[in-house]
């Protein structure tokens, strides 16, 4: 079983633990898993399992300098709604291209096998470590850009967690695997799905000299390829009867700061 240690000293993070290292083998590398506990006086209502967990609480261990303050929001959140919010997350590492992507163009096993990991043994060295109870609670999980890819891919598999939030996916990774794996999502999925219009700064190049023409998508600019294939999403959505709800930012970029406006969003209306 996993061992836990207080992340540190600070009073808001007073409730939040760290596993660790958890080595991928075949990437020759390792993730962490960060434990944010709740209220024990009170039952948990929601489980939040997030990817990127080294972007959520700290700006010291954040990829881009950039953190989504996730401790202050769920804390408000817990106040106004009256919620008791569990969160499991996962760091990503220096092999996050390959360790992040369940739609390979390639046959690859890495990410479903870090996946089922967390599944059948992240999980339940959570629950039992910190003696938690998550049979009736709402359960979410949370990714953005290639961990969007996760959370989706994650609910197909376990499908308990049939609340997915799902930031800028970065759908071009194995494009049309997202887009054809939608219809596996559980009826019960609902999917709330954000892009900005401002995304396209991520590529290194005119995605026109970057991708295959025979995708169809918008090549006129690059933020217009990112909208595009998110709107292909949307539509896979709606062909699959999968709940959703879509919201498109004007000026939004590929970062936290975006993220975290549309995540607050998501914990006023509908955790």
């Amino acid at each position: 079983m996993l061992e836990y240690l207080k992340y540190s000293d600070k009073k808001i993070h007073d409730n939040l633990f760290i596993s660790e290292p958890i080595m991928d083998t075949s990437l020759n590398s390792s993730n962490q898993v960060l434990v944010r506990i709740p209220d024990s006086k009170k039952p948990i209502t929601d489980v939040i399992l997030s990817f990127d967990g080294q972007n959520l609480f700290d700006e010291k261990t954040s990829h881009f300098g950039s953190i989504f303050n996730l401790e202050k929001l769920i804390q408000t959140t817990e106040i106004d709604r009256d919620k008791n919010i569990l969160v499991i997350a996962l760091t990503s590492n220096n092999q996050r291209q390959t360790q992040y992507n369940p739609y390979p163009r390639q046959t690859s096993e890495i990410s479903s096998l870090h996946l089922k990991m967390i599944i059948l043994d992240v999980i339940p060295s959570v629950l039992k470590n910190f003696k938690l109870d998550i049979t009736k609670t709402k359960k979410h999980v949370l990714g953005a850009s290639m961990g969007a890819l996760m959370a989706i891919k994650f609910s197909i598999i376990n499908p308990e967690f049939n609340n997915i939030v799902c930031l800028s996916p970065a759908f071009w990774f194995g494009f049309p695997g997202i887009i054809l794996d939608i219809k596996n999502l559980d009826k019960t999925t609902f999917l709330y799905l954000y892009t900005g219009k401002k995304e396209g700064h991520i590529f290194s190049d005119d995605v026109k000299n970057i991708f295959p023409k025979e995708w169809k998508l918008d090549f006129s600019t690059n933020d217009n390829f990112y909208v595009s294939g998110v709107n292909l999403m949307e539509k896979s959505l709606i062909k699959n009867n999968i709940q959703y709800e879509y919201l498109i930012e004007d000026e939004g970029m590929h970062n936290e700061s975006y993220w975290r406006k549309v995540l607050e969003k998501y914990f006023k209306e509908l955790l």
